[in-house]
């Protein structure tokens, strides 16, 4: 994390708002924010008004890929197969 917070602060922002905007970047329309409370939407509005060139993204796409180890694919959001009985 402390190498995508350097990164965010190249662009005055921090991690959270780096990694909306990366995302946005990647052509995701939507960004859902799992916030519980209001103040966790503060950030929102760092995140509009810039974006990341080639080379910041290649950055970060390094970053991941050496950080980490064993990805998980969206296949964890999917409900558990239920066991057929006869």
């Amino acid at each position: 994390m402390a190498k995508l917070d350097r990164l965010a602060q190249r662009f005055g922002k921090r991690v959270i708002h780096l990694a909306v905007r990366w995302m946005l970047d990647q052509g995701v329309t939507t960004a859902l924010w799992g916030a519980r409370r209001p103040d966790q939407l503060d950030p929102v509005d760092e995140v509009s008004g810039w974006s990341l060139d080639a080379s910041a993204k290649a950055e970060i796409d390094g970053i991941l890929r050496e950080t980490i180890a064993d990805p998980i694919g969206p296949e964890f959001m999917a409900p558990p197969a239920r066991s057929v009985t006869a």
